[in-house]
């Protein structure tokens, strides 16, 4: 059944004559005609009573018409919600983050989404990496932020590489720690160390650094995939964070928090990917995480602490301890 003739039957309804309806719908008086008898050829039913100056709908024209009213709303409302998907202001996006990526854009992204995409309904996983890749390939989820490891050689999930993040240690202001220069594994093993799942490229260079006892299976004690606890123990005990440094970002611009001067080493790095399934066509919203995420990432991977004065204590403590 062919819509514009339903049109052509509600113009004529609703212009009460077949000329004002012509000039409505930009046809002459004879096609529009020809329009609504083809229709009533098809349904086989007579749809409108002509014989009186006014034309009236006959009882199966009143079915047709109100059925085609309501083709015609949800036409309507097709076309708003598609441009309203198509534009980001409305829609569903499903996203998954894993801990580091989550620790530092949960908060942030869901309040930019509040604020400039009030419509869209946002639902967010976080886990480990692995997890979210199963959810991915599942389309549980739309996109995610996660660790690049897991996605080496994925050729059904299209990634985009992000900076590089600085890997390492922190722990309280005032720890026994800090009194050595460069802490060793040895001093390192007097207290609780505290992690995430790291990525391999991490622990390698721990390892490098450290030694094997430094690999983080030898050395992390408390283990979890939620970052908060873990930051919190390292502020009110003697547990060392390790991981990603610019995640407590705000507990060292406090001073709450000091990073642990491990030897150097630049190639202690988190890497990390946004990520969707290759070959869709994505929603707009989902270019809101993707663009949202590039720029809070550099400032994320181009943060370096205030290196914080040394107190008596620790002064003194370095003068006679290696």
């Amino acid at each position: 059944m062919d819509f514009q003739k339903l049109k052509h039957l509600l113009a004529v309804v609703e212009h009460g004559t077949f000329s004002r309806a012509a000039d409505k719908v930009n046809l002459s008086q004879p096609a529009l005609s020809r329009s609504i008898q083809s229709l009533e050829t098809e349904l086989g039913l007579p749809l409108l009573d002509r014989g009186t100056r006014q034309v009236r709908l006959t009882p199966y024209g009143a079915c047709v018409a109100e059925r085609a009213r309501r083709m015609r709303y949800e036409e309507a409302e097709l076309r708003r919600e598609l441009k309203t998907l198509a534009g980001g202001e409305s829609g569903a996006l499903s996203i998954g983050l894993s801990p580091t990526p989550a620790s530092l854009l949960l908060t942030p992204f869901l309040a930019h989404m509040a604020t400039r995409h009030p419509q869209v309904r946002v639902a967010a996983e976080l886990g480990a990496t692995a997890a979210l890749v199963e959810q991915l390939r599942a389309e549980r989820i739309d996109a995610m932020v996660c660790d690049a490891r897991m996605l080496y050689g994925a050729a059904d999930i299209e990634t985009r590489p992000l900076a590089p993040l600085r890997a390492g240690m922190v722990c309280r202001k005032g720890h026994p720690i800090l009194a050595h220069r460069r802490p060793t594994i040895d001093h390192i093993r007097h207290y609780p160390v505290a992690s995430s799942t790291l990525s391999p490229e991490v622990a390698l260079r721990l390892a490098e650094t450290l030694g094997p006892a430094g690999a983080p299976e030898q050395m992390v004690t408390v283990r979890c995939e939620n970052l908060a606890p873990l930051v919190h123990l390292a502020l009110t005990t003697d547990t060392l964070l390790l991981g990603v440094i610019c995640v407590t970002r705000q507990e060292q611009q406090a001073g709450a928090l000091v990073e642990v001067p491990l030897s150097p080493d630049p190639q202690r790095q988190g890497h990390y990917v946004l990520a969707r399934l290759a070959g869709r066509s994505p929603l707009k919203a989902q270019d809101a995480l993707y663009t949202f995420t590039q720029q809070c990432w550099n400032d994320f991977a181009s943060f370096r602490p205030k290196q914080p004065a040394l107190g008596k204590m620790e002064k003194l403590a370095r003068t006679t301890k290696p």
